[in-house]
């Protein structure tokens, strides 16, 4: 039996909440499955993410293979992480300061991501504040072409003379 650590959904119609649940990989999404090991709600700002760690980690070691979203919000929370440094030898103390030093980079790309939106947003203002003024001044070019522009011929005869 492939035991998979998938999603499940609730919630209404395009108010989606999801379950972390540890299931039989043959078994339909939303059906009958071993055990629920956390939650997920998209829908707060930031994404909220609860995870039970010992089971998750229980079943890893049992064999459970993540889906990519699960494995993307295990990442996320520093799950894979940590169990990377236990695997790789390391002692409850050295993990939790490598966790640690983890957390405070993890906030650093988040203040540098925000930086960077913030300044996406800021050249678009001044983009479409310098497109204006371009804008009003193209249908006045506009007339002056139009009145400077020679009249074409009122027949064909007239064309050739």
């Amino acid at each position: 039996m492939a035991v998979k650590i998938r999603l499940t959904r609730f919630g209404r119609k395009k108010r989606p909440f999801y379950r972390i649940i540890v299931t039989d990989s043959r078994a339909p999404r939303d059906g009958r499955y071993l055990e629920c090991i956390g939650t997920y709600n998209p829908l707060s700002d930031p994404a909220e993410v609860s995870v039970d760690h010992a089971r998750v980690s229980y079943w890893l070691d049992n064999g459970a293979q993540p889906s990519d979203t699960v494995k993307s919000l295990f990442k996320h929370q520093g799950i894979l992480y940590r169990r990377n440094l236990r695997k790789r030898g390391f002692d409850d103390a050295k993990t939790d300061e490598e966790m640690k030093k983890w957390e405070v980079l993890q906030i650093d790309r988040k203040n540098r991501k925000s930086e960077k939106a913030q300044l996406k947003k800021k050249s678009k203002k001044k983009a479409t504040a310098e497109a204006k003024p371009e804008t009003a001044s193209a249908p006045a070019a506009a007339e002056t072409q139009t009145e400077s522009a020679p009249t074409p011929a009122a027949s064909p005869e007239e064309a050739k003379a």
